[in-house]
């Protein structure tokens, strides 16, 4: 028994469970990814063998409490902390086990107290001679993978089985042509699930959107054809009428009354709506997976297998999320059978009564930006008005509800329930125990983090110590040492509803300037366009202070709209030409807004090198990548215009993302850049006056939404915009800057509830002219870089010189850190959001954390702990401003981070990641040293610089660790407050739970026999943040979730994961021969 004690509550087995589970939990990602949630929960969150995985890491923390002797005083924090992870998990396991949730749809003035389930359930009912009987409801995760579903029924003595054949996610039909196969009706519908193509036998029943349709069965309230001679009939439960498509004709059904069908027309049923575009088809039916994008709202498919006393039978059931009535009704052996697998309902001890529901949108846009439900608690007769709305949850009785979504109408809400008092309340305790064991070890006297921080002070006696011997074995043996430095270092175009684009540009666009005939132009270059420029850069700059609202609804400065543009098109901040002349954004902005025409016979639209000299020839590149759009859109004889990569783009965009070639993905961002040029023809750009007294606070340009020419914002705008013109050829501008105050007054009156205040748009205009993060790139990669030199130059020929050097640059690099942060608040100050709300906002704010952890962490002289806090940022900042590129833009938040959450959880969440990077780099500084060390050196530096890094990166590790612990679980009570649910098993909380397993792995090798060297953790620390690479970009772009952009296909893994792979395994294996021989006694 002892010997199975030691075995199960050891370190070692305490780490080999951490990697098994953390490599469960990624590979569970994965698979829900393919194959969807079910599959993930049945297979592995939700399966015995890795609750069993759970348990047993419970026993070993309750084990080794013992063991380490954690109720001693100076151990109190690591006790609690233990102990929040047993709470942690029993919570889990009530949530698990005992509690529900799922939805309450309500539409308004209607009444509710029906939840129904997300868990599906095999329900079945059986009756014979007036005789039913219901049987308990299974609960039961199915999918592809998980289909072993088998139940036994009694009914009076006889037996019914029920047995899982075949599962088919969003499932389709499609039937293979047969002459000796079934006949079937071939109807196709329209709904939310898209365009379906529904085949129905003789005798069949099927549910199309809520409505049962029939083929040669009499159902009373259903929609019934019948074949009679070969000819077909329908009747409808109402009045109905249809359209004959090729004719346009119409025609009426009477109710209950069957009448020829009409072929090949639209027949509207209530909200049903039903073609038969041919009679009847012989042929084998195919159930294929629809794609999990644009079918993922087609219900699944469950193949079931009846076996009665005598007969058996497969029958196919529509597994719809949200519909408990999804049942199917079979007749065997005397029975009658109704069978059915889906969710059920709960019903509340109270109800919910919809008054109203209210959705605000950005201004000028779709988008929604708050929306809430109005409701009454009707309960023991009492009425209670309540408001639900996103972060603002309704609890009552244990019951709490969330607003979860909407109906397309606005007429009805989508509440999510759950019912979860217990679990949620022991999860919090153990939430609680947690952040508290966490804040007391970095403090509390006997601490491992406590006792860090002493070493790292007493380092420094023995770093005094070294520095006098080291200078003692240079003056006797001088050599010359070779020191390496090295340094490494968007928002999707989007349209707003309604809006209309073509490949084409139209030469009719309402312009302040008449467009003349595109095929009576000719080329101009850039140089020529730049000297027949007219606009005054003064005058300019007075404009981009003039606001727009952009196509998100914002309200920005026009300098912030011409900055995007210009960058999207042609990859620059300003126009330049080849003789050192340029246009700013302004001028640029301006300019084309004023002759359009003009600039579309200018190189100006950026081909990238990945479309290779293929694609520059055939959009008639010049030397520097720019072509123009009438390159793109050539004229016949006739003047008509065609857009020469329409073909390359169509065969592009239907590629997965995966099969595209560099050329293809060159060609889709090539178009979306036409799509961009084009919007200066419909004045999306220029969307400058506010519509008076619009509730939506819509801005207009010379066109409104429906694209139709405002003759009002004409008449507003018009004067200044003729001004212009005018001053071009005068070169007196006086007039148009007051045309141009006035129409900022216009703008200040009309538009006063959404305009930002002057501050703002003066600080948003100074940002955008001094591109700081930009400029702190470059200034971070010489400071680091510099650090790192001078950092290993130290180690082997300290000078008192070197040192106040290396001080004065670090004092430098403080300076740039001190104008990172005023960055970030002045982003702040301009948003009205915390800066870390979009993924650009997040590196900025993770490159400053980075340096904060190193500038934090340097205690004694040792340049490389800063050089590593600098070089952190310089790898973020290089992601967000190298090939990547990702949009600077502020945007509007979602409803969701509308909450004080986005500034506690995703702060702490992202800070944890410059700490990590902290770690990685100066394992990987460690690790070279390792490489270029000799004995000597290295006997040295051991116990000093060595020993000062490694604690330095154990102590930054274990800041990250409690930081992101904190974060995710923080996380959870934000998920709760605002979805109903503090766990989901996203694929973004769970893969920052893998990290937080595999950085508990990494803290806790000292305590492995065999993993103890410091060599072997630094490698762990260096692959460790790959783990952070996946929980940050990985997720967003390969795994379908709640926090990702991706749709579930597959994106092509970026070369620099493999670069950086190969570099660290080139590195791993090098060090460990060099580190074996210095450390070879």
């Amino acid at each position: 028994m002892k010997k199975i004690q030691d075995i199960l509550i050891s370190t070692r087995t305490m780490a080999v469970l951490l990697l098994v589970y953390a490599f469960a939990m990624a590979y569970a990602t994965f698979l829900e990814n393919d194959y969807g949630t079910p599959t993930a929960k049945a297979l592995i969150y939700e399966a015995k063998w890795f609750e069993f995985i759970m348990l047993l890491l419970i026993l070993n923390f309750i084990g080794n409490i013992g063991r380490y002797r954690l109720w001693k005083k100076e151990k109190w924090p690591v006790l609690v902390f233990h102990l929040a992870f047993i709470f942690i998990f029993i919570g889990g396991a009530i949530t698990r086990y005992i509690s529900f949730e799922g939805t309450m749809h309500i539409r308004e003035g209607e009444t509710s107290n029906e939840i129904v389930t997300d868990k599906n359930f095999l329900k079945i009912q059986i009756e014979e001679k007036g005789d039913v009987l219901n049987y308990q409801d299974i609960p039961y995760l199915m999918s592809p993978l998980h289909k072993n579903l088998e139940a036994t029924y009694d009914f009076h003595g006889k037996e019914v089985k029920v047995i899982a054949k075949k599962y088919v996610q969003r499932k389709k039909d499609s039937l293979l042509a047969d002459a000796n196969g079934a006949e079937y009706l071939h109807l196709v519908s329209t709904g939310n699930t898209g365009r379906q193509n529904i085949y129905i036998k003789p005798g069949e029943t099927k549910s199309i959107n809520g409505t049962l349709v029939t083929f040669n069965r009499p159902i009373e309230g259903a929609v019934e054809f019948k074949n009679e001679n070969g000819q077909l009939f329908i009747k409808t439960p109402v009045d109905a009428a249809y359209m004959t498509m090729a004719t346009k004709a119409t025609g009426n059904t009477v109710k209950d009354q069957f009448q020829p069908l009409a072929l090949r027309s639209l027949y509207t049923i209530n909200e049903l709506k039903l073609v038969v575009p041919e009679g009847l088809k012989k042929g084998t039916l195919m159930a294929i997976e629809g794609d999990r994008k644009k079918d993922q709202n087609v219900p699944d498919m469950l193949t079931v297998e009846l076996q009665g006393p005598k007969t058996k039978q497969l029958v196919d059931l529509s597994v719809e999320k949200g519909n408990p009535n999804a049942y199917k009704q079979v007749t065997m052996d005397g029975l009658n059978i109704m069978v059915g697998f889906g969710p059920k309902i709960y019903n509340t001890p109270f109800a919910l009564k919809l008054d109203d529901f209210v959705m605000e949108t950005y201004p000028g846009s779709s988008s929604p930006s708050a929306y809430e439900s109005h409701v009454k608690i009707i309960d023991e007769g009492k009425e209670t008005p309540y408001k639900i709305y996103m972060n603002h949850v309704l609890n009552h009785k244990g019951y709490r509800f969330f607003q979860s979504s909407f109906d397309p109408d606005r007429m009805g809400t989508v509440l999510s329930v759950n019912h979860d008092y217990w679990g949620t309340l022991i999860s919090y305790i153990g939430y609680a125990l947690l952040f508290g064991g966490m804040f007391f070890i970095f403090f509390w006297k006997g601490t491992h983090f406590w006792k860090l921080n002493k070493m790292l002070k007493d380092v420094n006696k023995k770093r005094t110590a070294a520095v006098l011997l080291l200078f003692l074995s240079l003056g006797f043996n001088a050599q010359k040492i070779e020191t390496h430095g090295t340094t490494d270092g968007s928002r999707e175009h989007m349209h707003v509803e309604g809006e209309n684009h073509n490949h084409t540009p139209t030469s009719e666009a309402v312009q302040p300037q008449g467009a003349q005939p595109f095929k009576k132009m000719k080329m101009v270059s850039a140089d020529e366009i730049i000297a027949r420029n007219k606009i005054s850069k003064e005058h300019a700059d007075k404009f981009g202070y003039l606001l727009v609202q952009n196509i998100e609804g914002r309200i920005v400065p026009i300098n912030t709209e011409a900055l995007d543009v210009l960058r999207k098109l042609y990859k620059k901040d300003e126009f330049k030409g080849t003789d050192g002349k340029y246009l700013t954004a302004n001028q640029w902005f301006l300019s084309v807004n004023t002759d359009t025409p003009s600039w579309t016979m200018v190189p100006m639209i950026k081909i990238g090198p990945k479309g290779g000299d293929e694609l520059m020839k055939k959009t008639k590149a010049n030397e520097d990548g720019y072509t123009s759009l009438m390159n793109l859109f050539p004229a016949d004889a006739n003047g008509n215009l065609t857009y020469i990569l329409e073909h390359d783009y169509n065969t592009a965009f239907r590629k997965k993302p995966a099969e595209q070639t560099n050329y293809d993905k060159e060609v889709i961002a090539v178009n979306e850049r036409v799509q961009i040029f084009n919007e200066f023809f419909s004045g999306q750009f220029m969307r400058i006056v506010p519509v008076k007294n619009d509730a939506n606070h819509t801005w207009h340009s010379w066109l409104d939404q429906k694209f139709e020419p405002d003759m009002e914002s004409q008449q507003v705008m018009g004067p200044y915009f003729a001004e212009v013109l005018q001053a071009q050829q005068s070169g007196n501008w006086s007039k148009a800057d007051k045309e141009l105050a006035k129409l900022s007054d216009y703008q200040q009156k009309w538009g006063k509830a959404v305009v930002p205040a002057k501050s703002k748009v003066d600080l948003e205009v100074f940002m955008n002219e001094v591109n700081l993060n930009f400029k702190l790139l470059i200034f971070y990669t010489i400071i680091g870089g510099l650090l790192l030199i001078l950092g290993f130059v130290e180690l082997f020929k300290p000078k008192k010189v070197l040192n106040k050097i290396i001080k004065a640059i670090i004092a430098l690099g403080i300076i740039g850190y001190v104008f990172h942060f005023l960055g970030l608040v002045a982003r702040w100050y301009i948003s009205g959001h915390a800066p870390w709300s979009n993924g650009y906002e997040a590196i900025i704010f993770i490159s400053w954390v980075g340096i904060t952890a190193g500038l934090l962490l340097y205690r004694n002289s040792n340049a490389l702990i800063p050089a590593a806090g600098f070089m952190v940022a310089v790898i973020m900042m290089g992601f967000a401003h190298g090939g990547s590129a990702l949009d600077p833009q502020i945007t509007p938040l979602v409803p969701v981070l509308k909450s004080y959450w986005l500034i506690v959880h995703v702060a702490i969440i992202t800070s944890s990641y410059g700490f990590f990077a902290l770690s990685m780099i100066i394992a990987v500084l460690s690790l070279v040293f390792y490489i270029i060390s000799n004995k000597e050196t290295y006997k040295i530096h051991h116990d000093t610089t060595l020993k000062e890094l490694a604690i330095v990166s154990e102590m930054s590790l274990t800041i990250g660790l409690f930081a992101l612990t904190v974060g995710n679980f923080l996380g959870g009570i934000w998920a709760n407050e605002s979805w109903g649910r503090y766990w989901s098993w996203d694929p973004k909380e769970t893969w920052a739970f893998i990290s937080i397993m595999v950085y508990a792995f990494v803290l806790h090798m000292r305590l492995v026999p065999g993993l103890r060297s410091r060599w072997a953790i630094h490698v762990a620390t260096m692959f460790a943040f790959c783990s952070m690479v996946m929980t940050y970009f990985g997720v967003n772009y390969y795994l379908s979730g709640l926090h990702s952009y991706a749709a579930g296909d597959p994106v092509p893994v970026p070369a620099w994961v493999y670069i950086g792979l190969a570099t660290m395994l080139a590195l791993s294996i090098a060090s460990y021969f060099k580190f074996k021989a210095l450390t070879k006694k």
